[in-house]
Order: C-alpha cells, then sequence, then structure tokens
C-alpha cells in the first residue's frame, strides 16, 4: 500500500510523549518506511504554511500526532487541502501495526520540517461540523480573535491575539466546536467525549423501532440542547479575567514610570535628586 506517513512531534509545547513519537519513528525506520517529521504543526500552520505543501498535496496521506479531530480541521480550516484526497488522522498512541505492516518499504528517505519560531502556537480551531453559528465564541473573546465572514460564518482571523493557555471560549460553545489542540482536557484538545447522549444511540435503530418522524423531531429538538455544562461558563469567566488582569497590570507598569530627568534607574534612591531630603519617597 503506497502511503506518505506524517508524524507530528508538537514540539512546542509537549503535547504528545516523546517516547511515543521516537518509537514510532523507529518502527518506520527499521521497516524502511519513509515519512515526514513536521516538528509543530499548529505553528507550522500558521507561520509557514507552504511548508506543509507536501501534506496538502498528497493522495493518501496518514498524519500521526495529537487529536485526530484537532489535527483534522487544523489542516481542513487552511482551504488547502483538496477533500478528494484521502486522508488519515490518528492518535499517536493508537493502535497502528496493521496498517504499518500494510506499508510499502523502501519509500524514501525520512524527511524533517522544522518549526523555529519563538511564538507558541496556542489558538482555537473551528470544527464547522459542530458549528451551528450561534457566535457565543466571537461575543465571548475580548481579544478579537474571531471574526465574521461575509457569508455570515465565525473565523478565527486573528490567531496570535489569543491568550496563552486560555480556553475560555471554548467553554462557552454550546456544541464543543472550539477547538484548542495544545489544550490537556477532552473534549478542548478536540477528543472525545462532548456530552451528547443523543450519538450515543444509533439512529437507524430508533427509526425500526419507533415512529420516524417522532425520532426525527427529537433529534432536532436535542441538538437545540446546549452541551455546556453548568460549570463551565464560570470557569470560562474566571479565566478570561485572569487574561484581562494580566493585560492591566503590564499597562499599570507603563503608566508607573516617571516623567521627570531624575536618575532613579541608574542611582539608588537614597542619592537621587529627585527624593525629598525629610522624606524617604521619591518621585518614581
Amino acid at each position: 500500500m503506497s502511503k506518505q506517513i506524517f508524524i507530528c512531534g508538537c514540539e512546542k509545547d509537549g503535547k504528545i510523549e516523546k517516547e511515543s513519537v521516537q518509537k514510532l519513528i523507529e518502527t518506520l525506520e527499521e521497516k524502511n518506511i519513509g515519512f515526514t517529521y513536521i516538528e509543530d504543526m499548529c505553528g507550522t500552520i500558521l507561520k509557514n504554511p507552504d511548508d506543509l505543501e507536501s501534506l496538502y498535496t498528497a493522495e493518501d496521506a496518514v498524519v500521526f500526532g495529537c487529536q485526530a479531530r484537532a489535527m483534522q480541521h487544523l489542516v481542513d480550516n487552511t482551504g488547502r487541502r483538496n477533500e478528494e484526497l484521502a486522508t488519515e488522522y490518528l492518535h499517536i498512541d493508537d493502535e497502528k501495526e496493521e496498517l504499518i505492516s500494510s506499508l510499502e518499504s523502501g519509500t524514501g528517505e525520512p524527511l524533517k520540517i522544522k518549526y523555529s519560531d519563538d511564538w507558541k502556537p496556542w489558538y482555537p480551531v473551528i470544527d464547522y461540523e459542530r458549528c451551528n453559528g450561534c457566535r457565543k465564541c466571537l461575543n465571548f473573546c475580548l481579544f478579537s480573535v474571531y471574526s465574521v465572514e461575509d457569508d455570515g460564518s465565525v473565523v478565527v482571523s486573528a490567531s496570535a491575539n489569543c491568550k496563552d493557555m486560555c480556553p475560555a471560549c471554548a467553554r462557552v460553545c454550546p456544541q464543543n466546536a472550539i477547538i484548542f489542540p495544545k489544550h490537556a482536557e477532552s473534549p478542548i484538545d478536540g477528543g472525545e467525549g462532548d456530552g451528547s447522549e443523543n450519538e450515543k444511540t444509533d439512529i437507524l435503530e430508533q427509526i425500526q423501532n419507533d415512529d420516524v418522524y417522532s425520532v426525527l423531531s427529537a433529534r432536532r429538538k436535542n441538538f437545540q440542547v446546549s452541551l455546556l455544562k453548568k460549570d463551565q461558563l464560570q470557569m470560562a469567566e474566571e479565566e478570561r479575567r485572569a487574561c484581562c488582569s494580566g493585560a492591566d497590570k503590564v499597562e499599570e507598569k507603563k503608566e508607573e514610570k516617571c516623567d521627570c530627568d531624575c536618575n532613579c534607574k541608574e542611582e539608588p534612591e537614597a542619592s537621587c535628586d529627585c527624593k525629598d531630603g525629610d522624606s524617604n519617597s521619591c518621585c518614581c
């Protein structure tokens, strides 16, 4: 079977265990199977997207990395991967022995796509298969990460504005459509577990046992039910408040600087000219 293998090491964050990555690499090398190692796909997609051209154009690709749903929508949202091309996304720890045994050996030397930017790629990815266009993410975020396209769809337009380790917008999403690939918890990281009991029951079985119109009506009602847990909104508000507090402290420090020509920065306060002789304070 001729497939192109890609491995994301998530090196900028350590979301993936290095041992798991190394084990997969060693297995492929032992079998003389070519692959492309991507140091950090989240970062490369934003900072150096052209470096991933081989992934966008691969006719039959398998991508190993973090959560499959996260990787899929990360790539799909670039608009550069042809939907007609076959792409399989697998977690680095998923069972893969059968797949690897079916791959052709002698398929080329290993390649590496480096990510050398200092910026930590923390930002949201929208799962448009779940998004219902409610715009709660847009309205909740204070940092202009999101915007609205002409067709009314919400997009992530300013990824770098996102505050490091703040997943607040994902917590207020009623459909769990916001993914932070580098987050530690599911379903925020794109993992399974969206809280919808509706998906746990096979629709065909329901239709066979009940009236089809009743089943479809129930499913429509269930779709409108928010999947947001009661405590998630409070957590989101606390995370957003923490981010704002951090920004305020930076502004306060800037405002504390004085405008005089004193030498407090270079000399101890005791010897500074701006200090009042009878006082223990200085202008700064």
